[in-house]
């Protein structure tokens, strides 16, 4: 095994380095859309934004928010890649918090079967394969309609990740290189320099299974990220007279992995791809993998399955992640590429939602490959049988053949759809097209109890 080099903590070192040019305050948050979300509305009413700002603020070390670059993290460059990996003062990898809330995929959030995957055009098309390191991203932004406190525990996020930026800019500069660098946050608006939207990705989505044919669940994670006294934290956003949050126990964020009462769902445990909606066609050409089970939990602390992701991390979604840093370097040597290439990475090991969201959810179906066409039988029976059994069209009887039209007040025969008979007209779901996934969506409510 190659060895590490790790930079070493240096007097020098200890000073913060500048992030990026972000105002904290009102200034600062994005603009967003009216729309008449309850759950928005109950985030502030409840106190829920301020205990979550506050708890983030007594994570300390544990949360990126309160961290700086070279002063409580620093990276080690791999000896063979050159890749960078994050890691804290005592040599270990660095395990940090974030948090904030889904966004849609406009702002690069990629929740599918085939995830962060873009297929070639004409000849050059490679469908997904057991070798293909398939990840959803997610694209946490600052909560909606939140105040001042929980936007700038979301922005000083950003500019602790920034600030990993700015130094090995500043650092290339000197060097005289300039990588063309792909960041872990960007700007929620176009033409903004200001970032508020960060970049997570999710571990691998697809894995092959052992030879023995029973897929080992991963360990459990034993490091609580907090233990909160109750005492010590109040929500400052609950006063006398308003409701407040009940409904998820804030008073720890520990992320420990407990046993699942299922015992087929737990952590690393293999599924049939095609649990998921949208997986099929031939787009994939997967023999042996499986779709794996990862750490993502409800707000009771309970494992979800993968084919549940779709409507537990959709948009609107208040999620906390436990994450790593890595900045992967594709170099220009070898003529590989025409520019070296900067990619920084924040994989998420665990996601845990805070809170519901009651935003559209959108409908996923699978992908069209370059060279299929747009309409194909779906290849797997299990969907053609369920499709079949839940065909309905409305029974009509013979009392209903012969029951006249209702008639007006002058004798003529009013339209059935009319709605002064009491009928309704035809109504469609609205549909989009992503031209540039060649997917098709469909949109509809989230049904609450």
């Amino acid at each position: 095994m190659a060895s590490s080099a790790a930079t070493a903590f240096t007097p020098d070192a200890l000073a913060p380095v500048p992030g990026p040019n972000i105002v904290l305050g009102e200034a600062s948050l994005p603009p967003r859309a009216e729309h008449r979300s309850e759950v928005y509305a109950n985030h502030n009413a409840s106190g829920l934004y301020d205990t979550v700002a506050d708890q983030v603020l007594v994570m300390g070390n544990e949360a990126l928010a309160n961290i700086d670059y070279l002063k409580d993290y620093t990276r080690q460059i791999e000896d063979w890649s050159k890749n960078h990996r994050f890691i804290d003062r005592a040599g270990n990898e660095l395990r940090t918090t974030i948090v904030g809330e889904i966004l849609g995929p406009a702002m690069g959030t990629l929740l599918r079967a085939h995830g962060n995957y873009f297929a070639r055009d004409g000849d050059n098309f490679k469908p997904i394969d057991n070798k293909s390191k398939i990840k959803d991203t997610l694209a946490p932004g600052v909560p909606t309609h939140t105040l001042i406190k929980m936007n700038n525990t979301f922005l000083h996020q950003v500019i602790g990740a920034g600030q990993v930026v700015t130094a090995n800019t500043v650092e290339d500069s000197r060097n005289g290189r300039s990588p063309i660098i792909k960041n872990w946050t960007k700007a929620g608006t176009e033409g903004s320099d200001s970032h508020n939207v960060m970049m997570v990705s999710m571990l691998p989505k697809y894995g092959v299974p052992s030879a023995a044919g029973t897929p080992a669940p991963a360990p459990a994670m034993k490091r609580a990220l907090d233990q909160v006294n109750e005492a010590a934290v109040k929500p400052s956003g609950s006063v006398s007279g308003k409701p407040e949050y009940t409904g998820m126990d804030l008073s720890s964020f520990s992320l420990r992995l407990n046993t699942s009462t299922e015992s087929d769902i737990k952590i690393g445990a293999f599924y049939e791809p095609a649990v998921l909606p949208d997986y099929g066609g031939s787009y994939f050409n997967h023999v042996k993998s499986k779709l794996v089970q990862l750490d993502v939990r409800d707000k009771n602390n309970q494992l979800i399955p993968p084919w549940k992701f779709y409507e537990a991390l959709h948009p609107g979604t208040l999620v906390l992640c436990l994450v790593s840093l890595h900045c992967f370097i594709m170099s220009d040597e070898g003529g590989k590429v025409q520019k070296e290439r900067k990619i920084y990475q924040m994989n998420a090991h665990s996601i845990r939602v805070l809170s519901e969201s009651d935003e559209p959810v959108e409908e996923r179906t699978r992908p069209v490959a370059p060279n299929e066409p747009a309409r194909t039988t779906l290849p797997l029976p299990q969907r053609v049988v369920a499709s079949f059994a839940n065909f309905s069209v409305p029974v009509v009887t013979a009392s209903d053949i012969v029951k006249p039209l209702p008639s007006s007040d002058d004798g003529s025969a009013l339209p059935v759809n009319d709605a002064s008979s009491g009928g309704s007209g035809a109504s469609t779901d609205d549909m989009a097209v992503d031209d540039t996934n060649r997917s098709r969506t469909k949109v509809r409510r989230v049904k609450k109890d």
